[in-house]
């Protein structure tokens, strides 16, 4: 038995281990895989008179998970605004707690 481990950048998610695992053990010649979505790598443990490693690796290029390339998703863009925009109105940020919001709350009697 041979062992191969790959750098998988765009596996970062627990779901992803899952696919991934499914991809390879449906390789004729794969005995066992361990992939992490904190590491972002897989070990995969094959038989190589039966898969080849260009083979494993097109199989998870095909699945979505290039070795080497790709990365995890940026669900927001960062801004040259670093701060909330009122600030610059207003010039400080205030709260203050409501009386009606206190009496509700039954903090009232604090106060």
């Amino acid at each position: 038995m041979d062992k191969l481990v790959l750098n998988l950048p765009a596996l970062w998610a627990d779901h992803h281990v899952l696919i991934v695992r499914d991809t390879l053990f449906g390789l004729s010649g794969v005995e066992d895989v361990y992939a992490s979505s904190a590491w972002k790598q897989v070990m995969v443990t094959y038989d190589s008179s039966r898969v080849e490693p260009a083979t494993i690796e097109r199989a998870l290029a095909e699945a979505g998970y290039p070795v080497g390339a790709g990365e995890p998703p940026i669900l927001a863009q960062a801004s040259a605004v670093k701060r909330d925009p009122q600030w610059s109105v207003l010039g400080s940020r205030l709260t203050e707690t409501q009386r009606v919001d206190q009496e509700m709350s039954g903090e009232f009697r604090r106060y």
